[in-house]
């Protein structure tokens, strides 16, 4: 029925021209030419009513859902670029009948809508794989599982298989021909695409072994990295260094070489304290009655830390209090390990080491938490007798009478 009207009104029209005075070659240029302009229009027209269903009427009905899928598939621009499509599909059916006399004509601007079609398809599957990477990420399991190398390993796969439909549109060869071709290739193409096969081999493994995920905090010095992974995409992982620098790794060299991720260490039960302070071993002795009553008196000591005080050492007391005062702070893993133990003695003094985990594993809480607990150390030490080891400085010397201030 379409064919039969659009040829009435051609040539309906070529006759009305020819009654006009025009010449019957002429009237029939114009008609053709008339029709092939009210077709453009009506295409364009189409459209545009198209886009304002999308942007009025289904813009409200995507605002009231209550599920968000339809809000990135609108955001995306997925339904837009569908609504493309409708001007190609109206040129198609009505062009042929409208210009039938112009075979040439015809086969050139069906290859131009063939071309036109496949680009608006391969934009609207790119725009859907987009909406569904953003709808995967509203899921919580997608800072664990990212799914952003998939998305782009998809979205190289349309362009490539998109490429390849309109370069065989353009020669007329069936795309099965050109893809034996592509067999010849396979060390070019290999070449070109090397990162991202590396980096999509990579993002499998990392995903499937849990090796990595957004929000971890992650150690690499080769890179000079030092901070909370950001992003995870088919060829590189942005990490934000804590001086809020952003180091962008290859995703390859994330199974290639080594890297420490502290995620285990929240995992655990808070964050690891690892921390010594060196003694001046020429201040560890016996501990007296006298220094006994002393640390009573300032209610340093308890009666139950001092009950074993014979042949007790002034820095054996210390680290029954410092081990009962890390008891008493709320912030401190009591069911992890917690100990305070000396180590091997060294040309610097010997160190005393504090191992505990702090709740919760925030790392400027936890630095101030490190800082007030060894000011205290520092602080209580006299009062045990025992002295922090320091090496002299020139002030030291000057004061020792062997140099002139």
């Amino acid at each position: 029925m379409p064919q039969i009207t659009a040829h009435n009104l051609n040539t309906g029209f070529k006759s009305t021209l020819t009654e006009w005075g025009f010449s019957d070659k002429f009237a029939g240029y114009l008609a053709d030419f008339s029709s092939l302009i009210i077709i453009l229009i009506t295409s364009i027209i189409v459209y545009y009513i198209a886009k304002v269903i999308i942007n009025q009427f289904l813009k409200r009905l995507v605002k009231k859902s209550v599920s968000k899928w339809d809000d990135h598939l609108y955001e995306n621009k997925v339904f837009t670029r569908l609504a493309l499509l409708l001007p190609a599909l109206v040129l198609q059916v009505s062009l042929a009948p409208s210009i039938s006399k112009y075979p040439d004509a015809i086969r050139f601007i069906e290859l131009g809508l063939h071309l036109y079609m496949t680009f608006v398809i391969l934009l609207v599957i790119v725009s859907f794989l987009n909406a569904v990477y953003h709808i995967y990420g509203d899921l919580d399991i997608s800072d664990s599982k990212p799914i952003k190398g998939y998305v782009q390993i998809g979205k190289i796969i349309t362009y490539l298989v998109g490429g390849i439909a309109m370069i065989s549109v353009l020669i007329g060869q069936s795309p099965i021909t050109l893809l034996a071709g592509l067999g010849a290739m396979s060390a070019v193409i290999m070449l070109i695409f090397k990162d991202s096969i590396l980096g999509f081999v990579a993002g499998v493994q990392l995903s499937s072994n849990k090796m990595l995920q957004i929000g971890d905090w992650i150690t690499m010095p080769k890179f000079y990295t030092d901070g909370t992974v950001i992003d995870v995409s088919l060829v590189t992982v942005k990490v934000r260094n804590f001086d809020n620098s952003v180091s962008c790794i290859p995703t390859y060299t994330l199974i290639s070489d080594s890297f420490q991720n502290w995620r285990s260490m929240g995992d655990a039960g808070g964050r690891r304290m690892k921390r010594s302070v060196l003694i001046d071993v020429g201040t560890i002795r016996f501990m007296d009655g006298s220094m006994l009553d002393q640390l009573k008196a300032k209610k340093i000591l308890v009666d139950e830390q001092s009950a074993a005080v014979e042949h007790a050492t002034n820095l054996g007391l210390f680290r029954s209090y410092i081990l009962g005062y890390l008891r008493s702070i709320p912030n401190l893993n009591q069911d992890a390990s917690l100990m305070v133990r000396t180590l091997q003695p060294t040309e610097n003094g010997l160190p005393l080491e504090l191992y505990a985990f702090y709740i919760p594993p925030n790392w400027a809480e936890f630095e101030d938490f490190q800082a007030r607990l060894f000011e205290h150390i520092l602080s209580v030490l006299p009062e045990f007798g025992l002295k922090a080891f320091q090496r002299p400085s020139g002030r030291d010397v000057q004061m020792t009478g062997i140099l002139p201030e």
